[in-house]
């Protein structure tokens, strides 16, 4: 039924009345808006996030899917120390701007705070692979990556299993032709001859460094240990070529292509030329795989390995690599499963893959050491390969030369490298107390004790938390044999990292020296324990003298005994005359 035109009337110019006034309204609430927000922004540049949060609240509950409300809110609340408020905030900051990298980064410091690592570590590289050619989300990945390594390193060091996983690394760091390399691998096979894959590491580098009789040896222990070890078959693969085997060598080739062909892959830029069969010889994906030797292709294209329809278990022991990565993605909870994972990742060079896969696995309470090994590498790969794709500006030029010194300094153990690009940063920058106390670590890694204590000294001054700077002043005294100026440093960062046994070990010694003498056995026998290495039996010594001045007699005997049994078994090491060259 149709209104009368009075009544119609009215009607019409109440909705203009409303939607004039709606108008005005809309207006005067983006103009509070836009008030709130540059008020937050300028109390956000100006680093006063506490007073910059109430005001992003009131401007949420306006326009609670603007982008920069979302991204302010969980910046300045993971700075105020709100982490898992800031998370949200994060998140949705990144699903309303999917291409925008910088609410990823900073939601991997927000889980990385968390200890929340796999999702940490996802976050920063997917920020990077977003923005590749950006230095914030770059840098702070590869910060992030430098401080899980060293994080693990710290865990791998506080036993014997965990230092032989620390060897390898090491090993690995040096060139395939230098001859320590082998020093490292036998220390880590006598601390734990089982790790997973050492022999077939040996095997490949005493090939390398030109002792087939021994790569040989080598080779038959690994095939022994694990005979679906596929390093162990490129090694008895090169082995049989040395001798002109080209039969056993055809067979293994293709015997891993079916297996594993990305492995196989990877090998052919690492495969020796002079290697060759003859014509008409190899067949199948050998026959490709010589053809991309010949070509010095670093990679070659094999296609799929052969397809099983094998269980998990059985296709992750015979290392059918691809297949595994093919199975469904597991449940979060299932470290297991993400170890298996994370490993076929890892061993295909597949490290972005691997990085978050592994640190799932190893997210219990009793990690695996070789799952740790392998993140361990792929953190260093990872970053060394972002770091060289950050292009330098002039606003990020300090920051690149932290990076690049971090690099230098953790990764490649090079601090007089390190030291020149800290300082580079410092010229730029002169009171930063996060590059005055890591140009301090590296002065003291160079032998510089007297200028790292006084760069240590200047970061504690500008900011009193820096635990890196301390740690450095710690050391410093010890090595001066001031060990009641080291003693309160150290007590400190026991207090803040209490599964550190390297540091519980240090403060035991301090307390030896001050006459502590009922702490220092604590510290001492919580750390020998908990299975801190002590190969040349020292630790075991000290303890005794420590209980034989408390009265503890026959303990004091008993830990003499071991010390010594410790010393002579080290010493019919092969390794013994590189000790003070090969100490991780």
């Amino acid at each position: 039924m149709a209104l009368p035109r009075s009544i119609a009337g009215l009607w019409f110019r109440a909705i203009a009345v409303c939607a004039l006034t709606a108008s005005v309204l809309y207006a005067a609430d983006e103009e509070q808006f836009k008030t709130l927000m540059q008020n937050a922004f300028d109390l956000h540049q100006q680093g006063n996030f506490s007073a910059a949060l109430p005001l992003l609240h009131r401007a949420y509950t306006m326009h609670p899917n603007d982008y920069f409300v979302n991204l302010l809110l969980g910046i300045d609340s993971l700075r105020t120390g709100q982490v898992t408020g800031a998370i949200p905030y994060l998140k949705k900051a990144s699903r309303l701007r999917p291409k925008e990298e910088f609410p990823l980064s900073y939601l991997g410091e927000a889980y990385a705070r968390q200890t929340l690592y796999a999702d940490a570590a996802a976050s920063h590289m997917k920020a990077v692979d977003i923005g590749p050619q950006s230095p914030e989300s770059s840098i702070a990945f590869v910060d992030f990556a430098l401080s899980r390594f060293a994080d693990i390193s710290t865990a791998l060091r506080s036993t014997s299993r965990g230092l032989a996983e620390e060897y390898r690394l090491r090993a690995l760091a040096l060139d395939s032709k230098d001859p320590a390399r082998v020093s490292f691998l036998q220390r880590a096979a006598d601390l734990d001859p089982r790790s997973p894959g050492i022999r077939s590491e040996f095997a490949r580098a005493a090939m390398q460094s030109g002792d087939w009789v021994a790569a040989a040896e080598y080779c038959r222990r690994a095939l022994e240990a694990s005979p679906d070890d596929l390093d162990a078959w490129i090694a008895d693969a090169q082995l049989a070529a040395h001798t002109a085997d080209w039969k056993h060598v055809n067979e293994r080739l293709n015997g891993i292509a079916q297996r594993s062909p990305k492995i196989l892959s990877l090998e052919a830029g690492k495969w020796p030329k002079q290697l060759q069969p003859p014509p008409g010889f190899a067949t199948g994906l050998a026959a490709t795989f010589f053809r991309c030797v010949r070509d010095s292709k670093a990679e070659c294209a094999l296609g799929l390995g052969k397809a099983t329809s094998a269980n998990a278990a059985t296709l992750f022991r015979e290392q059918r690599w691809e297949q595994v990565m093919k199975l469904p993605v597991p449940d979060v909870h299932d470290s297991k499963r993400w170890l298996q994972r994370g490993t076929a990742y890892a061993h295909v060079a597949d490290c972005e893959r691997a990085i978050p896969a592994l640190e799932r696995g190893v997210a219990v309470p009793s990690p695996d050491l070789y799952a740790m090994f392998q993140l361990s590498w792929c953190y260093s790969q990872q970053a060394g390969r972002t770091a060289q794709l950050v292009q330098q500006t002039p606003e990020n030029e300090a920051s690149i030369h932290v990076m690049r010194g971090d690099i230098l300094l953790r990764l490649q153990a090079k601090p007089d490298l390190a030291m020149r690009e800290y300082e580079q940063a410092l010229d730029l920058h002169p009171r930063d107390p996060s590059t005055l106390e890591r140009l301090a670590e590296a002065q003291f890694g160079a032998g510089m004790t007297d200028v790292a204590r006084t760069n240590a000294k200047a970061a504690l001054q500008i900011d009193p938390q820096r635990t890196g700077a301390k740690r450095t002043l710690a050391k410093v005294a010890i090595q001066d044999r001031d060990y009641t100026t080291a003693l309160p440093y150290l007590k400190e960062l026991a207090a803040r990292s209490p599964n550190d046994m390297a540091g519980r070990v240090e403060l035991g010694k301090a307390y030896a020296q001050t006459g502590a003498l009922e702490e220092a056995r604590q510290s001492l026998a919580l750390a020998l324990e908990r299975g801190f290495p002590d190969e040349k039996g020292t630790l075991h010594y000290l303890l005794g003298t420590v209980l034989k001045k408390l009265g503890r007699h026959a303990d004091a005997e008993q830990a003499f005994a071991q010390a010594t049994q410790l010393s002579e078994d080290f010493q019919h090491k092969s390794y013994r005359d590189q000790d003070r060259d090969a100490q991780p």
